[in-house]
Formats: structure tokens, C-alpha cells, sequence
């Protein structure tokens, strides 16, 4: 009897659109041999996740996913990976306690959660971004693998993009208070690093596609990140 492998699912990040995971979803099932799902979340959609209301909108979409992806694969897990602020969203999908009367609970089926550059820890952080990382610290739920994977690159290398040469210290010093920190172009390593999770960092490695070349989501980035990761 063949053996059922736990589809992957992954959330993206602020104002990404989920055609642009596709090099991404590729390259982890060519390294798998796993079903990966992308959520569809729209500029929209991101445009009100100022609000509680706008991560329930984001969170359905997941659940709804989670779902669909356990009907298709009749597997009975999934493992999670979140890109920027999807990363957070889905530490806070985990929780089996209510969020605006709605309760996700996705650690009774999630074994891992893989989180990529994702601003946990901050300074200064959104109100909700802050809720999460107070209510679920760290590696809250003990029958969860927390992997985080931070990016690090010189911001005025011939790989990043103006855009990092231009936002890099600043957003740094916004979200750890060191401008100086080093990091992916957009968060520092002391934010994406989350605390007693397994933490990996991937050299030359920026943010986004809009922040350079070699992305956490790229090709040879995923392959990079993914063999070193310790899978429940």
C-alpha cells in the first residue's frame, strides 16, 4: 500500500499575489515528491489585514485550503510554510482558542511550520503581529516543529535591487532598533529567527522578488533551506 505523504500549504505575504509562489511550489514538489498547495489571498485581501477582521478573511482562506488538500491527498497531516506575515498568520491558525469567534485549531493536524522571513519578533511591531508573539510565543505549541529561516544579505551587493538599497536600514532599525542588523533587506535576523524554533540562515538571500536576485521562494533558495531542515 502505497504510503500517504502530507500535502504542504503555503500562505504568502503582504500584497504578494499566489501566481508568484509558483517557481516555489514547483521546486518543493520536484524535491518532495509532495502535493503544495498555495492559498489564494488578493492585494485585497492583504489591503485590510490591518485588521481582525481582515485576518479572519486570510485564515478562512487557509482553513479552506487545509481542507480541500486533505480531501484530495486523504492524508490525515499537512506541514504549513508562511511567507512574511503569512508566517505569523499561521502560527496563530494553530491555536485552538477563539479569534473573533472563529477557531482554526490547525495544530491537531499540522506536524511542521516553516516560516520564511517572517517579522516575529519586532520592536515595533502591528498590533496584531504583537498579539500573536505575546499570546503563542516561540515554539508555543509543543507538538509542532517550528522552523524559521531568516536571509541574509549585503544590502549594496550587485544582487539586491534599489528598492533594498533604499528601505534595508531603516526598516531594520524600525523593527529591531538596529539599523546595522543584518538581515534580508526588509527584516533583520533577530526578527525572523524565532525563538527555540529551529532556525536556519540562508546567505544571499533577499526578501522578495522585489528586493533582488535569489529569493527565499526561488529555485536554488528552496533547495538550499529545504535539506537543511530537521522534519517531524
Amino acid at each position: 500500500m502505497k504510503q500517504i505523504k502530507n500535502p504542504i500549504i503555503i500562505l504568502g505575504g503582504f500584497l504578494i499575489t499566489s501566481d508568484s509562489y509558483s517557481p516555489t511550489k514547483n521546486a518543493i514538489e520536484n524535491i518532495s515528491d509532495r502535493k503544495v498547495y498555495v492559498v489564494d489571498v488578493t492585494r485585497g485581501d492583504w489591503f485590510k489585514s490591518n485588521s481582525e477582521e481582515g485576518w479572519i478573511t486570510i485564515l478562512n482562506k487557509v482553513r479552506k485550503m487545509v481542507d480541500f488538500a486533505l480531501n484530495e491527498t486523504k492524508a490525515k497531516k499537512i506541514d504549513l510554510i508562511g511567507h512574511s506575515s503569512g508566517g505569523i498568520m499561521l502560527r496563530l491558525y494553530l491555536s485552538n482558542e477563539p479569534f473573533k469567534d472563529e477557531i482554526y485549531n490547525g495544530k491537531a493536524i499540522t506536524k511542521n511550520i516553516i516560516t520564511l522571513g517572517s517579522p516575529h519578533q519586532a520592536v515595533r511591531a502591528t498590533k496584531l503581529r504583537r498579539f500573536v508573539d505575546e499570546k503563542y510565543p516561540g515554539n508555543f505549541f509543543k507538538n509542532i516543529n517550528y522552523v524559521s529561516i531568516g536571509g541574509k544579505v549585503a544590502i549594496n551587493s550587485r544582487q539586491t535591487s534599489l528598492l533594498t538599497k533604499l528601505v534595508a536600514k531603516n526598516s531594520y532599525k524600525s523593527i529591531s532598533g538596529d539599523k546595522n542588523e543584518s538581515g534580508d533587506g526588509l527584516v533583520p535576523l533577530s526578527s525572523s529567527l524565532l525563538k527555540n524554533s529551529q532556525q536556519i540562515i540562508v546567505p544571499n538571500t533577499v526578501h522578495g522578488g522585489i528586493f533582488g536576485k535569489n529569493w527565499y521562494g526561488s529555485t536554488e533558495k528552496v533547495k538550499e533551506w529545504w535539506n537543511k531542515i530537521n522534519w517531524k
